[in-house]
């Protein structure tokens, strides 16, 4: 009965700690920049793996690279100019008694309206860097795209096939 009772313990106390592990909050990005740099690398990326392929120039691939890096700075500053309006509202929402309704409505319209001025300025770019290639080099960069895309589906269809034979043995048992 002891035994048992020790065992008990000692594998609430394991599963207790292996559960506590898996609790801890996650670090996340904001999203601006968690969409931003990924598909700024990637674009970067697949210029530069399809360059002599698609006659892609060296200036191509800088002046895409320069106005990435023009827009992580604006996209910097606009995220420090954001922190500071929640900061503000913050504060604003701190004294429930007195709220002034006016002042919270500026800021939440201020930070809405620099979100949608980040929205535009995301579009600006893929026209700049669609702009920085001939219309030859971007029809070829889409069908390689599309290629990739069919290639993907191909590839989890076969798999789905693959694996169907197993599936079903398992539902007929």
């Amino acid at each position: 009965m002891k035994k048992g009772l020790a065992l008990m313990v000692v594998f609430s106390f394991l599963v207790l700690s292996v559960a506590s592990s898996f609790a801890q909050p996650q670090q996340r990005m904001p999203r601006a920049k968690r969409t931003f740099n990924r598909s700024q690398n990637r674009i970067l990326a697949v210029l530069k793996a399809n360059q002599e392929e698609l006659n892609i120039t060296d200036e191509q691939i800088e002046l895409v690279q320069n106005l990435g890096f023009s827009f992580r700075e604006k996209t910097i500053k606009r995220t420090s100019e954001n922190s500071l309006s929640r900061l503000e509202l913050q504060k604003l929402m701190q004294d429930r008694e007195n709220l002034d309704y006016d002042k919270i409505k500026a800021v939440l319209s201020e930070t809405s309206a620099a979100r949608n001025e980040m929205f535009i300025e995301r579009l600006k770019l893929r026209e700049e860097i669609s702009n920085v290639l001939t219309p030859e080099q971007r029809e070829a960069l889409k069908a390689k795209a599309r290629d990739g895309i069919r290639s993907r589906v191909r590839n989890l269809q076969d798999r789905v096939q693959q694996r169907l034979p197993r599936l079903k043995s398992r539902i007929r048992r």
